[in-house]
């Protein structure tokens, strides 16, 4: 794919990513999709798998947006600075929701094959987000080292 291309797919991400639009997010995906999640060194591999961490994210919040800061594209690969954003009105793994709102800058990157993504690097951290919600503290630590 050309990188515009590319750019373009990612941008589509972002479009049912904050429409709230799942059949069509996942409509980028290939069947064997593997979504892995650098924080954890964990890999799900296949659309069921991708449906259900992406359903975690979209039900903690339902006002969330990913919002792109920098989008870089060449030969099969998609890197994108982002930020998700939004208010934590739905449970979150084993949290109630806080209603705090939250707003947190990560990297994607993407693999395409064939016009659909075969890997997704999510360097979006659960600690950085319980942090943020102040479900998780770190004692004995700065605010401005946190």
């Amino acid at each position: 794919m050309e990188k515009q291309e590319l750019k373009n797919m990612f941008i589509q991400w972002v479009d049912a990513w904050n429409a709230r639009d799942m059949e069509k997010l996942l409509s980028l995906y290939a069947e064997d999709a593997v979504l892995y999640q650098a924080w954890a060194k964990k890999k799900l591999e296949g659309l069921e798998f991708v449906s259900a961490r992406f359903k975690d994210l979209r039900d903690m919040s339902d006002d969330s947006k990913v919002i792109i800061r920098e989008l870089f594209a060449d030969d099969d690969t998609v890197i994108a600075e982002i930020t998700f954003a939004g208010t934590h009105n739905g449970p979150f793994l084993d949290f109630e929701p806080t209603g705090k709102k939250f707003d947190i800058d990560t990297i994607f990157t993407l693999k395409v094959k064939d016009g659909k993504i075969i890997k997704h690097n999510s360097y979006l951290e659960t600690a950085t987000v319980l942090r943020v919600l102040d479900l998780l503290r770190m004692p004995s630590t700065k605010e401005e080292a946190a």
